[in-house]
């Protein structure tokens, strides 16, 4: 597969894209760009299968790229140079991105900034750190370089910096020298050669101390696997050779073949490898200079290339160097930073990460989920046996003068929120079955903390204590001079709880307690039997080791659990006001009312792009009636009848046996999978869905590599052309198949979403979440607690909806089972996203839908080449088009805060945005799909083992 690179010269800078672009990836480089060099927040939608990650990370590394050989710089001495520059070549060899970059101060562009970025890195060749009185011997100067030095102190960019660059002109290579553009320079005064010796100490200072801020792009996305994706599409573009790193768990890069293969408690067992407890440590750790000194050899040698979390690893594993700690080293140097978005969300994680956002440009990809994340990473939960454990280890402390007046305040704090929990256990209320709780609202706890002695005065000793406690090593005066000594500290688990509850009352207590009336404080009691060889929680987390005592009977247990519940998610932002830029994007950001008014951030960019498919491509239909003509609405009362189960069956099989290959079926939640299996299974309907289809089901937790099995079964039955045609997939809304998995071509012929996926309403932090956002809608602006609850639904089905059109030449089919669509199309019609809300048809009955369905899959069936490659949404066809038509361009729409000057964001991108004709090539990349297989008893075989493995029946 080869397409063609394409330049885009957008808002002033020239952006290279490995092929021709969509007009919605057009619209979102435009946006970027614009958001970049103005410092506004951009929120951005862009369907599945539109090539956004692409558009990302062009647009966002549009400067990052920069030959050290060949700078871009910008001079009015030089208006020959600013004539040619239209001619730059690209060749295979290499690329030029040439930038007018004009001087500015205060609102100086982030391209200028980068290009200073590589203009300063020259000069630090240049510098010895052993000067004597900082005293240099200088080589007598040329005329030019005595310009060039007068015009940099001006701090006027000298375009001569760029003094050989290639042009290829009827076929013939034209060499232009810095000598056709040696003019005399009007607007400075390096026409005379001469300069104060002000200027000239002003020039040293900015050298040396004042040298401008060049920002890095923390990239952020939902999962490890969406990362590969995206760095898969690094290596296709020419910014491939930025330097880059990715941060990840130990569960990922971790090496060691101990620590590697233990179970859930990596983190601990590394720590005490690096603690060189018991006389052992980690010779992985002690190598890794190894792996920076190997990426510090590939960028001198021009041979950095994009990586994926596994080939660090597998290059630790060659070089005996841990991936864990080098990805972290090489993050100093790196010019953009992948990572899980919470990474960058969770206070503590971007402390223990050393992340400093200040400044920095933040992307958020398949950032659809970025509200309940935000919420989640300041709020903490701890059950009361954890306090007792984190309690009676820092008694242990005391009680042995360890840093005694350090942990003594700790431990009041523990014994006071335990013996707080103990008294507040009365005013518990019923809830539930075995479930009952009591809420107090923040600013109702912040008295409660003072009774305890924890006030916004005494935190921050109290915060003092606890550096100090986590401190490995002391100095102590010994024989007249200073030693270092190790010192005992309390185990990992005492430092969970300890830090969790600190970070939540830094929230508490932060700016006056500003935050306190968003957090909700609630004490939950439930039940729980506890196995007769379960250990106690209270023995395991122990400082020493102690008898660990089993319980000798199965009883029921009370488990109290405190939850310190964040519900407004600007809380977590708050601590990203001081980045560059903020870039929201997703597939299914609709509806987009809520995310200003809920993460306190202000987006002036809005995009809410077309997708770039074809109207025949899509089938899109809402059904409101099964089969047998019985009414279809998945509310409580509804789903739990057995006319409702059996319908949802009929319908199920007769979908299978229109459509070929892949189905997905998305249900709103895992007990109602349960229900409808067991019915199926009952009735006799899962032996008639496995005649047509191998048919599986998404289990609930369960272990990555049983989950990634199971994919890889269905991916294998689709392949199989045996009595069976394809496979079903029955999932969750919000579970892992829903959730930026990539379903292309056969894989997912059609779409069933049963119901409309809400929140349980049950839910205490649901319910507390509504009333909330009902308290502050007139105060704060957010949105009703009722929207609010509609929002959370759709999103996560817009989110299912999604795994189907994965690039331009797909095709599938979207069947929304339930009749609220078409009884209340304007109540329930409006969440969804704009492709789709474009072209659904309701449908008066069953038949009607199946035999248009029909008419559909066969249509499509008979044009698409079955031998052609799996396109999915990261390895989409360029488009055939030489040209974008301005009517092309306003198909992908942006809309603008008033404050945004009024010319429609149509008009701005035919304006700003152009291309030159180009000349690479693309190397072809493999699908990554399983391999076939030729015996349907083969994958029977494998299917039913798997099922055996997971004791589903």
């Amino acid at each position: 597969m080869s397409s063609d690179v394409s330049e885009y010269t957008i808002g002033g800078v020239k952006i290279v894209f490995p092929c021709k672009a969509y007009p919605s990836q057009l619209a979102m480089m435009n946006a970027i760009v614009k958001g970049l060099n103005n410092k506004q927040h951009c929120l951005l939608e862009s369907p599945t299968g539109s090539g956004k990650s692409l558009a990302l990370l062009c647009s966002g590394l549009f400067a990052q790229f920069l030959s050290p050989k060949y700078m871009m710089m910008n001079c009015c001495c030089l208006p020959a140079f600013k004539h040619s520059v239209s001619g730059i070549y690209s060749g295979h060899t290499f690329y030029f991105i040439v930038f007018l970059i004009t001087e500015c101060k205060e609102n100086e562009t982030l391209a200028s900034k980068l290009s200073a970025k590589k203009r300063l890195s020259l000069c630090d060749s240049e510098k010895d750190d052993f000067q004597v009185d900082r005293k240099r011997i200088r080589s007598l100067e040329t005329e030019q370089q005595v310009r060039k030095r007068h015009c940099f102190a001006k701090g006027v960019q000298l375009v001569d910096a760029l003094e050989v660059y290639n042009q290829r002109k009827n076929g013939e290579l034209i060499v232009h020298s810095e000598k056709s553009t040696s003019g005399p320079c009007t607007e400075c005064s390096c026409s005379s050669g001469k300069e104060t010796d002000k200027n000239t100490s002003n020039t040293k200072k900015k050298e040396n101390g004042d040298r401008l801020f060049i920002p890095k792009i923390f990239f952020g996305t939902r999962t490890h696997k969406q990362i590969s994706q995206i760095t898969r599409e690094l290596k296709r573009t020419m910014y491939s050779s930025v330097p880059m790193t990715i941060l990840s768990s130990r569960d990922h890069t971790c090496i060691h073949p101990v620590v590697s293969s233990s179970g859930s408690n990596r983190n601990e067992m590394c720590v005490e490898l690096l603690d060189g407890k018991h006389g052992k440590s980690c010779l992985y750790y002690h190598g890794v200079h190894k792996l920076s000194e190997h990426h510090a050899q590939q960028a001198a040698h021009r041979m950095y290339q994009a990586w994926d979390i596994e080939d660090l690893v597998s290059l630790g594993k060659k070089l005996r160097a841990c991936a864990y700690f080098a990805a972290r080293e090489l993050m100093v140097g790196a010019d953009i930073v992948f990572c899980p978005y919470n990474y960058l969300l969770d206070p503590q994680i971007r402390e223990s990460m050393e992340i400093n956002l200040k400044g920095q440009v933040v992307i958020l990809d398949e950032a659809h989920n970025i509200e309940d994340c935000a919420r989640e990473s300041v709020s903490y939960s701890v059950t009361e046996n954890q306090l007792r454990a984190a309690r009676e280890e820092l008694d242990f402390m005391v009680r042995n003068n360890i840093r005694q007046k350090d942990h003594e305040a700790l431990l009041a704090v523990c014994c006071s929120l335990t013996n707080w929990l103990q008294e507040s256990s009365t005013q518990l209320v019923e809830r539930g079955y075995e479930t009952s709780d009591k809420v107090w609202r923040g600013n109702e706890m912040l008295p409660i903390l003072h009774k305890m002695g924890i006030t916004g005065i005494s935190f921050p000793i109290l915060q003092k204590h606890l550096c100090t406690v986590l401190e490995k090593e002391e100095k102590i005066s010994l024989l007249g001079r200073e030693e270092l000594i190790e010192i005992p500290i309390v185990s990992p688990a005492t430092q969970i709880v300890l830090k969790g509850l600190f970070m939540v009352l830094l929230c508490l207590f932060k700016d006056n307690s500003r935050y306190a009336d968003d957090y909700r404080v609630a004490l939950q009691q439930t039940y729980t039997w506890m196995n007769e060889n379960q250990l106690d929680v209270s023995e395991t987390s122990a400082f020493l080791t102690r008898p660990k005592h089993k319980r000798t009977l199965r009883q029921k247990t009370a488990v109290r659990m405190l939850n310190f519940w964040c519900l407004n998610p600007a809380v977590a932002f708050s601590d990203l006001s001081d980045v560059r830029t903020i870039v929201l994007t997703s597939g299914t950001l609709s509806p987009m009312d809520s995310f200003s008014s809920e993460l306190g951030v202000k987006f002036s960019i809005q995009l809410e792009a077309n997708h770039v498919i074809r109207n025949s491509q899509v089938w899109v239909g809402t059904v409101g009636a099964g089969p047998n003509g019985r009414k279809l609405r998945a509310t409580f009362q509804h789903t739990e009848t057995f006319e409702f189960q059996d319908e949802v069956g009929a319908l199920l099989l007769s979908v299978c046996q229109t459509v070929g290959q892949g189905i997905l079926c998305f249900l709103p939640s895992y007990k109602l999978l349960d229900k409808l299996k067991d019915r199926w299974i009952h009735t006799g309907l899962w032996g008639k869905l496995e005649l047509v289809k191998t048919v599986i089901a998404e289990p609930q937790g369960g272990a990555k590599s049983d989950f990634d099995e199971l994919l890889n079964i269905y991916y294998d039955a689709i392949k199989c052309k045996g009595e069976r045609d394809g496979a079903l997939l029955i999932a969750v809304c919000r579970g892992k198949v829903s959730e930026g998995l990539d379903f292309c071509d056969e894989n997912a012929r059609a779409v069933i979403t049963i119901g409309i996926p809400f929140p349980n309403v049950k839910d205490l932090q649901v319910d507390l979440k509504r009333k909330y956002n009902d308290q502050h809608k007139n105060t704060r602006g957010l949105l009703p607690g009722s929207q609010w609850y509609e929002i959370q639904a759709y999103r996560a089905l817009n989110q299912a909806l999604g795994r189907c059109i994965r690039h331009k030449n797909d095709w599938g089919a979207l069947i929304l089972v339930d009749d609220r669509f078409r009884n209340n199309p304007n109540k329930y019609i409006t969440g969804l996203s704009k492709w789709i809300r474009q072209q659904i048809q309701h449908h008066e009955n069953f038949s009607s839908a199946l035999e248009s369905l029909n008419a559909f899959a066969i249509r499509n069936q008979k044009s698409i080449d079955c031998s052609s490659e799996c396109s999915s949404e990261f390895l989409h066809e360029p488009s055939n088009s030489k040209d974008l038509s301005q009517a092309s361009q306003q198909e992908a729409t942006t809309h603008l805060s008033p404050d945004v000057p009024a010319k429609s964001e149509e008009q701005s991108l035919g304006s700003e945005i152009n291309f030159t004709t180009t000349v690479s090539s693309v190397n072809p990349t493999a699908s990554n799909q399983p391999s076939n297989i030729t015996a349907t008893v083969k994958q029977s075989m494998k299917l039913h083992f798997f099922w055996k493995k997971q004791m589903f029946f």
